[in-house]
């Protein structure tokens, strides 16, 4: 039981090296005058669709950018859940945009 103990000691030690290690480069790599952040989202049904777009306004949130981010949710198939799913979440989480067409995806700089 004691080595148990120390082995689970030990990977838990190594885990918290690398992401210790994982934030400091990010740290150090990050851009002195970031750019604008755009994450695309695209669901496939309305099912995963709120996972997703927390998720991803989580990630944006903490990745603590210093430039406008946004995240882009793209409704590939028209999907009306999606749609509906989009647009309650966008009034919680402003960062949150719904595009309905994928050739916008392109045009990423311009409003949806």
């Amino acid at each position: 039981m004691e080595l148990f103990l120390w082995g689970l000691g030990a990977l838990l030690a190594a885990i918290g090296l690398a992401e210790l290690l994982r934030w400091l480069l990010f740290l150090v790599w990050r851009p002195v005058r970031p750019a604008e952040l755009w994450l695309v989202v695209a669901p496939q049904n309305g099912e995963e669709c709120e996972t997703l777009l927390r998720a991803a306004v989580e990630r944006v949130e903490w990745l603590n950018w210093k430039g406008p981010c946004s995240v882009l949710c793209v409704n590939r198939e028209e999907d009306p859940h999606v749609e509906a799913v989009c647009k309650i979440l966008e009034r919680r989480y402003p960062t949150l945009r719904l595009c309905k067409k994928e050739e916008r995806v392109y045009d990423i700089g311009r409003e949806c």
